[in-house]
């Protein structure tokens, strides 16, 4: 698998079904208890519904997925309403990781420029410099003056985040493949083409 770069910021989507995936795997005792657990992280996909375009704006989305070979290969995108931070200082966020973090974590100590602010609300998402996964915030972040705060996520942490480690806070980009090995665009008679893509998160 390789890295292909960015989506072309032209492209510009008419909606999206974002989803949260997590396998769980649920079993029940003779007793009737049910037990479940999970031995996977969780991972974000999305179908996005792309407006109908000319054939020359659809062959600038063509060319590019024809880089990803399919499933093959991955690409950051950035999804409107999703990777946009909800906080009133979202633009001038800046900071990360205030003590080193092991796989599993949920509670991260961060640093920031802004102090006695809201830097991230419930559902926000953010992404650590040092990996790729994102991580969906679970309360709001409320810094102190001194621009201290806990973040807390979901999933856990998939990889460690070092000391001072930076942070995306806003336009958080999620690193995606294509979901299917085939994508069939519909050419229509009167010059314009519909397309809608499934995509799902890559790290690692």
């Amino acid at each position: 698998m390789a890295y292909i770069g960015i989506m072309p910021t032209a492209i510009k989507f008419r909606s999206m079904n974002f989803k949260q995936q997590t396998k769980t795997k649920i079993t029940q005792t003779a007793s009737g208890r049910t037990i479940r657990a999970t031995g996977s992280t969780t991972r974000w996909s999305v179908t996005i519904q792309m407006p109908v375009r000319t054939i020359a704006e659809h062959k600038v989305l063509q060319g590019f997925l024809a880089l990803t070979q399919g499933p093959l290969n991955s690409f950051n995108i950035t999804l409107p309403g999703i990777s946009e931070n909800s906080s009133p200082v979202a633009d001038s966020v800046t900071g990360g990781a205030n003590a080193i973090h092991a796989p599993g974590d949920t509670s991260i100590n961060i640093t920031t420029n802004q102090g006695d602010a809201t830097v991230l609300k419930a559902g926000d998402v953010v992404r650590f410099s040092g990996h790729n996964k994102v991580y969906m915030v679970t309360i709001d972040v409320n810094t102190d003056s001194a621009g201290y705060a806990v973040l807390n996520i979901q999933p856990g942490l998939v990889e460690s985040v070092t000391y001072l480690e930076s942070a995306v806070f806003n336009d958080v980009p999620f690193t995606m493949a294509l979901n299917n090995d085939v994508q069939e665009y519909n050419y229509r008679t009167d010059g314009y083409v519909e397309y809608e893509m499934d995509l799902i998160e890559v790290f690692g």
